[in-house]
């Protein structure tokens, strides 16, 4: 049975609301939200349109992926297909609620008052094998529709564990599994920091664990790497994302998995002169397709200065690589020394902090980068 769960936002102070899971009550939604008229909506993040109980629906799996809309009046509705992953709900720029693996729902927000508002939905956990489904938002009247807001800066975000932010809010260097999931907020990972920064629509295109050529182990996600998952929207659905996100900026931050633990006996590689020439072929190659795509934006490409020599050295030769074959727009950036406090020794929200503002500095520098598309 579809359920609705309702909240009234009027006296209810943001202290009392935050960290609330939305408790669902057990009505039926279906006449109601056949009259309802459902709001445009501005996505950020690789969805794939699909059908839930007869309705079209946004599925996705990326970290970090939103959805946004406008409306005008007291009530608006928004569903899900999602029992797995948490989201903040923001009404109005202001984050009022964390939904936490809301399941087949329906969620209703009532006395917002008069006027035009905004609300927004941030999914912030990541979950690299599940599939949910976003159904949209929902107002009683067709007059009280607004068209969704249109973003003019596009930046988007391609790496590993640190771009998800991964345990970032942690207080624990140990965490279990459950920790983990509970700890990572992708919407406060440096990415999601800077594009806010800028007013930026953008995509977080990122997996944790995950390499160009070799997942942390050699053995982690073994039918994964980033050049396989990178032109899909879903992981294990072949279909192209044909969508036309064109960002002016795109910063491109993965290796540290591949260079991190010594080679197995039964890994392809036989040393690491291998691993670094497969990873350097590799790394080319999914650079220049990036630049096929996207023949004006920045690719930025980053590394850490504290995960050891192998992984900045063969960046620093895959840059040099594509310089000398004549690629343009692309420049480097390397991160300083990190606290790695939260788990498993991963940033933590300081950290995030400190990438962003390095972010924001360098692309301040240069103001006509967003002229670029």
């Amino acid at each position: 049975m579809r359920r609705i769960a309702c909240l009234r936002l009027r006296g209810i102070t943001r202290g009392l609301l935050f960290g609330l899971f939305l408790a669902a009550l057990a009505l039926p939604l279906a006449a109601q939200s056949d009259e309802r008229t459902r709001l445009d909506m501005l996505i950020g993040g690789r969805t794939l349109r699909v059908t839930r109980e007869e309705r079209e629906a946004w599925a996705y799996q990326w970290p970090a992926i939103y959805f946004a809309a406008r409306f005008r009046g007291d009530d608006v509705a928004f569903g899900f297909d999602d029992p797995n992953n948490n989201f903040n709900v923001l009404i109005d720029g202001r984050n009022v609620a964390l939904l936490k693996k809301p399941g087949t729902g329906s969620f209703a927000f009532h006395d917002l008052g008069p006027g035009e508002h905004t609300i927004r939905i941030e999914k912030r956990s990541e979950t690299q094998y599940a599939v949910g489904a976003f159904k949209g938002f929902f107002v009683p009247e067709k007059a009280n529709a607004l068209p969704a807001a249109v973003a003019t800066r596009a930046i988007e975000f391609i790496g590993d564990s640190l771009t998800v932010g991964y345990g970032n809010t942690s207080t624990a260097m140990q965490c279990t599994p459950e920790e983990v999931f509970e700890t990572t907020d992708s919407q406060q990972s440096f990415g999601p920091l800077v594009a806010k920064h800028f007013a930026a629509t953008y995509q977080v295109n990122a997996f944790s664990g995950l390499g160009m050529v070799r997942n942390y182990g050699g053995r982690e996600h073994p039918k994964y790497r980033m050049p396989m998952l990178y032109p899909r929207a879903l992981f294990d659905d072949p279909t192209p994302d044909d969508s036309p996100w064109h960002p002016q900026i795109i910063v491109i931050g993965i290796g540290g998995n591949d260079f991190s633990t010594p080679l197995g006996p039964d890994e392809p590689w036989a040393t690491k002169k291998a691993l670094a020439a497969d990873y350097e072929k590799t790394y080319v190659a999914f650079m220049k397709e990036l630049r096929a795509k996207n023949p004006k934006a920045l690719l930025l490409m980053t590394w850490t200065s504290d995960h050891g020599a192998d992984y900045p050295a063969s960046a620093r030769r895959v840059l040099g690589k594509l310089r000398a074959d004549g690629v343009k727009r692309v420049d480097s950036m390397v991160y300083p020394k990190l606290e790695r406090t939260g788990c498993d020794s991963h940033p933590n929200l300081h950290d995030d902090e400190t990438i962003a503002a390095l972010l924001e500095a360098y692309i301040e520098a240069r103001p006509d980068i967003w002229e670029w598309k």
